[in-house]
């Protein structure tokens, strides 16, 4: 018969080495008492207990109940996270920077059904435990409020969960030595893949911020080890980003461009010519930041490499563009 102890949750594996010692701190008092010792030496016998109490208490117990509570949970450790009281604009940012990313992936799931989405506050992620150590940061998935309205198979629900899903399949494999290969073979749909590598990118920690490492976990994720982004994992990605369609495949299309993103050099085309593609994510290069700038909103021709998923275009690589006066056909 074992005599292994299983526990139900993060939370009962602090609490239970609390009960311990506890027992021992009685077992100590009684020695002590018995023996006629003074109230200094029953103090210095259970110095070491206390000790271990603190830090169950003030360090354990608070992360033990981020792994239990988050849905995502990041460990940020640092320079300048060394700290009892990080500074609030980083903190801040880190925070921005998740509610961006996640609200990304949600709307590239969503996108091929419904234009421009907008997330209703309900969907926007919950910041559930905050722990220092060096320091962790929670979040939850939402949970429909009474007053909102959620359907069997809601898209926007769904996609919130798959898109932290979708984050933690990516970073499974992003410190592995052929980790794009294995990305790619996992990611058939190009757009889902450069949309998740994408935030993946943006949440590797830069170095500058005094963040040096981030550390990615949490109850959405597939079980296993934590996965860590560091600033030389941000270099990779981008540079896996640089030229992400292999295909030779070169088509020609014109639509109108929504939701650019000037700093990845990335847009959605919509209303596009014919009606049959819903959407399709652009990349440009570098040499057209300047023009880029003023394309939102505006109809254009494009024509690059596409790659494709299931025989729908997904992703095209740019290698011209022209505006042009006339609207897109309906």
């Amino acid at each position: 018969m074992s005599g292994d102890i299983t526990f139900p949750n993060w939370s009962s594996v602090p609490r239970h080495r609390a009960q311990l010692l506890h027992q021992q701190i009685a077992a100590m008092q009684r020695l002590v008492t018995e023996s006629g010792g003074t109230e200094e030496m029953l103090e210095k016998s259970c110095a070491s207990y206390y000790r271990l109490l603190d830090e169950i208490y003030e360090k354990e117990m608070p992360i033990a109940r981020a792994m239990d509570n988050s849905d995502l949970l990041l460990h940020l450790d640092g320079e300048g996270l060394q700290t009892e009281n990080p500074r609030l604009s980083l903190v801040t940012n880190i925070m921005g920077d998740v509610r961006k990313q996640v609200s990304v992936m949600i709307k590239t799931l969503v996108s091929s059904f419904s234009e421009g989405v907008t997330l209703p506050k309900e969907i926007d992620l919950g910041l559930s435990s905050f722990a220092h150590g060096s320091l962790y940061l929670g979040f939850s998935l939402p949970e429909p409020d009474p007053g909102y309205v959620v359907l069997t198979g809601d898209p926007l629900f769904n996609a919130s969960r798959q898109a932290l899903a979708t984050l933690g399949a990516v970073t499974q494999h992003i410190n592995e030595p052929n980790a794009y290969e294995l990305i790619r073979r996992e990611f058939a749909d190009p757009k889902l893949r450069d949309a998740a590598l994408s935030a993946v990118g943006q949440l590797a920690p830069s170095g500058r911020r005094g963040v040096s490492s981030i550390d990615i976990g949490g109850r959405a994720m597939q079980p296993g080890a934590w996965r860590t982004l560091t600033p030389q994992t941000r270099q990779q990605v981008r540079a896996w980003l640089e030229q992400p369609v292999l295909s030779d495949e070169v088509i020609e299309l014109r639509g109108r461009v929504r939701a650019i993103d000037l700093d990845l050099r990335r847009f959605d085309l919509r209303r596009i010519d014919g009606g049959n593609l819903p959407d399709l994510r652009c990349i440009y290069p570098a040499s057209f930041d300047l023009p880029a700038k003023k394309w939102l909103d505006a109809t254009v021709t494009v024509r690059g490499q596409v790659e494709t998923y299931q025989g729908v275009a997904r992703l095209l690589q740019i290698r011209a563009v022209e505006e042009t006066a006339l609207p897109p056909l309906s």
